[in-house]
């Protein structure tokens, strides 16, 4: 763990012991909730806070204050400095020529308890274990001790509300100092936590000057609580250089949004500005702008402040998390709802109001309008996710279209031609949505042809026509009529090809999600036919390239397939080393480790797990050969001869014959190219002597003069009858090889009979070609 430095731990502990306190305080004093105004010299009741003990014990608005806690009102402090009667034990009041005395104040509401103490003091704690965590895991940066000082002034600011309302001076002087420090402290953290990213885009003397401003603001708050002489003109100072200090921030947020939207950065400032924007908008806009400008309250402080968890929350996903989530595409969703939920909200409230009777001030439609519009725009969010998530679940399979896509696209993997793919299509759309039968039908656009793979009936057949011939039709088009219903899966310059279904079982017409999925596998069926035809239309002209006499694909044409061979040999070589054999591996020593360190293992099941090991030991090595050959390793660090031996050895390891090499003739330099050409050729002529020749003796030579090289290979096998004409893809060896001979420029001359043994002799030039890359 990291240490931590004196000064660091000292205000650390300025912060515990002052949340202590607060909270100390607020669960053994009571919210009273008694606002007061003098009338010729005398204090009378005019305000009865909610929630408050004066709201609960029915004290008269109007009453006036003949003494708090004994004495005169003037002399209490929170009657004397703002006008509000707090931290008292008794209070006697008059009202209607009656005096009433109040000695029971010990109390507070559920409402206030969880509002302003449970929630601020789990708040607070949260933010101390978050703190914890940044300092303990994350890197260690300059902008972290910014960002854990923030964390902290906002949960103590959230905090002091409990004791300010209360009228305590220590409370009243953080909740001052804390909140317009805060949003100075942030600034200060977003210059230093993006100048580690080298950007820059304001001042570091804005800093420096919002830090004088807010100290000397609070510094005066400070004289005036001591002095007990709190002026009534100050009382909107700290209120408005807040909201200036917030137009600030979202100003520089805001600003650098827009400079480094579409940079590598981007995505971290619309991150800062969201989470910005839900911590601190309602409690500016609800309440803070209202209250200084027209003296109403939209939302309580208490609601305003709660939103302030969405700052520790978008800090803590951005300094954690490799990899944010698509924020962009988030707002987008969240945008839509927004404005699919202004008219519904705005009848709803209007409904409401003429349903019930109810106080109708312009702020208490505002309170419900919110309500009702946040709570539309998170139900219509939550159902998004919701059925992403359940509705796999919640529905059978068998009826889900996003399963049946899946299993389509799976089957079509399996289909070479059309007319499997359509019919593919027929039985999936017949499991899913339970028709009574399925045609499939393809008409010549310019000609009067018809094709069909099952019978039609006649009226049918004559509804297709008529419904063909009446509209232009697209690939997904649905055509609808009263013999059924019909999507376009195919379309093309010479026809068009439908799936013409005759009905539900139920005899309902089509909804929109089952034509939604008709159109989607209609497409996709569309794409893979058209990919089937590509396919052919390629296999075609290969084979047209094919010289019909040498039955021999072009030189560049041999070249780039095995050129694509061998990065494919290459990428499955690496997927099996990186993937399946590391993991094996793995298993190997876990079970090694607990055959040495389990000693209470029983002798039978010890017995068995050996055995397990040395199969899977078997399974490493079966994999290992298999790299090698799929890509021979440090082919291009040996060079041609030491392969070819390592690869004889190998050989001879696992078959019945003896492999004399000769390579002494051989002396020049190849290109990589023609090293794993000849390896290749090697490796095949070898896999034929073990699995068709019946061999006991192979000669291998390979030499070279000036212009060429010769590869010589023999055997004494059983050999086969090569007297007639060959097809090069009738025999997969003797064709690859000829290929790759051919994509070199070289020759081939096999001499082989029934019982004489097989004999190649292989030449091409030794002049390096320009290698053929993919």
């Amino acid at each position: 763990m990291k240490k931590m430095k004196w000064f660091h731990i000292l205000v650390l502990l300025f912060f515990i012991i002052s949340g202590c306190y607060i909270a100390f305080l607020s669960m053994n004093q009571p919210f009273i909730g008694i606002d007061l105004e003098e009338k010729d010299g005398n204090y009378v009741i005019s305000e009865i806070n909610n929630e408050g003990w004066a709201d609960r014990h029915f004290v008269p608005i109007g009453a006036e204050v003949v003494s708090v806690n004994g004495e005169s009102p003037e002399e209490h402090t929170s009657v004397s400095m703002f006008s509000e009667v707090e931290m008292a034990d008794s209070i006697t009041v008059q009202f209607d020529g009656s005096r009433m005395v109040y000695d029971d104040i010990t109390d507070s509401s559920a409402m206030h308890w969880a509002f302003y103490i449970l929630i601020p003091i789990l708040f607070f704690v949260s933010v101390l274990g978050i703190s914890y965590l940044v300092h303990k895991r994350v890197p260690t940066r300059y902008s972290m001790g910014t960002l854990i000082l923030y964390f902290l002034a906002v949960a103590l600011g959230y905090m002091s509300n409990s004791g300010a309302v209360r009228d305590d001076l220590y409370s009243v002087l953080l909740n001052t100092s804390m909140f317009l420090t805060s949003p100075v402290i942030l600034i200060h953290f977003l210059y230093k936590y993006f100048q580690e990213l080298n950007v820059y885009w304001f001042s570091k003397k804005i800093i420096y000057f919002l830090y004088f401003v807010t100290i000397m603001v609070s510094l005066l708050e400070k004289y005036y609580l001591v002095t007990k002489n709190y002026p009534a003109w100050f009382n909107p100072v700290p209120h408005w250089l807040l909201l200036l200090l917030y137009i600030i921030l979202f100003t520089i947020i805001y600003r650098g949004l827009y400079v480094y939207k579409s940079t590598p950065v981007g995505s971290i400032f619309k991150y800062m500005s969201v989470g910005v924007s839900i911590a601190f908008f309602p409690y500016i806009f609800l309440y803070l702008i209202p209250a200084l400008t027209f003296g109403v309250k939209i939302i309580s402080l208490e609601i305003g402040a709660f939103f302030l968890v969405a700052l520790p929350i978008t800090f803590m996903y951005l300094i954690t998390r490799e990899q944010l989530v698509d924020i962009t595409f988030v707002m987008n969703r969240v945008r839509y709802y927004a404005l699919l939920s202004v008219i519904p909200s705005i009848l709803l409230t209007f409904i409401s109001f003429w349903a019930v009777e109810v106080d109708r001030s312009p702020v208490v439609y505002i309170q419900v309008f919110l309500l009702v519009y946040i709570t539309l725009v998170s139900f219509l969010s939550m159902k998004e996710i919701l059925d992403f998530r359940l509705q796999r679940h919640l529905f059978s399979a068998r009826y889900s279209f996003q399963e049946s896509m899946h299993r389509m696209a799976k089957d079509m993997k399996d289909q070479s031609n059309a007319v499997d793919l359509m019919k593919v299509m027929r039985g999936e759309v017949n499991n899913v949505m339970n028709v009574r039968d399925i045609y499939i039908y393809s008409k010549h656009i310019k000609r009067n042809m018809y094709c069909v793979y099952d019978q039609i009936p006649d009226d049918i057949m004559e509804n297709i026509r008529e419904q063909l011939d009446k509209n232009n039709y697209d690939v997904g088009s649905i055509i609808e009529s009263s013999k059924g219903f019909g999507v376009i899966v195919g379309f093309s310059l010479d026809k068009i090809t439908m799936l013409w279904c005759k009905g539900k079982r139920d005899f309902t017409t089509l909804n929109r999600d089952e034509k939604t999925y008709l159109q989607t596998i209609s497409h996709n069926a569309n794409i893979a036919i058209e990919n089937m035809n590509l396919i052919e239309d390629l296999v075609k002209e290969l084979r047209r390239l094919r010289n019909d006499q040498t039955q021999k694909y072009p030189t560049w044409l041999s070249r780039l397939l095995f050129t694509i061979a061998e990065n494919q040999r290459k990428q499955l070589s690496i997927d099996l080393h990186d993937t399946v054999l590391q993991e094996q591996l793995f298993l190997y020593r876990k079970m090694d480790d607990l055959l040495r360190q389990r000693k209470d293992l029983p002798k039978t099941l010890h017995s068995e797990l050996v055995m397990y090991k040395e199969s899977l030991l078997d399974s490493i090595h079966l994999i290992r050969e298999t790299c090698n050959e799929l890509r021979p390793a440090f082919i291009e660090e040996m060079g041609l001869v030491q392969s070819l031996n390592n690869l004889i050895q190998q050989y001879q390891l696992r078959s019945n014959f003896t492999v004399y090499f000769s390579e002494e003739d051989f002396t020049t330099e190849l290109d990589q190219e023609h090293v794993l050409a000849i390896f290749r050729i090697v490796q095949e002529l070898l896999t034929n002597a073990v699995k068709h020749s019946g061999a006991k003796v192979v000669k291998l030579s390979l030499s070279n003069d000036k212009d060429n090289v010769e590869l010589h290979y023999s055997d004494n096998g059983r050999g086969m009858d090569f007297s007639f004409q060959r097809d090069l893809f009738s025999h997969i060896g003797l064709s690859g090889i000829e290929q790759r001979v051919n994509g070199l420029n070289g020759s081939m001359d096999i001499s082989t009979a029934p019982g004489q043994g097989f004999e190649a002799v292989i030449t091409f030039p030794c002049t390096a070609t320009k290698e053929v890359h993919v």
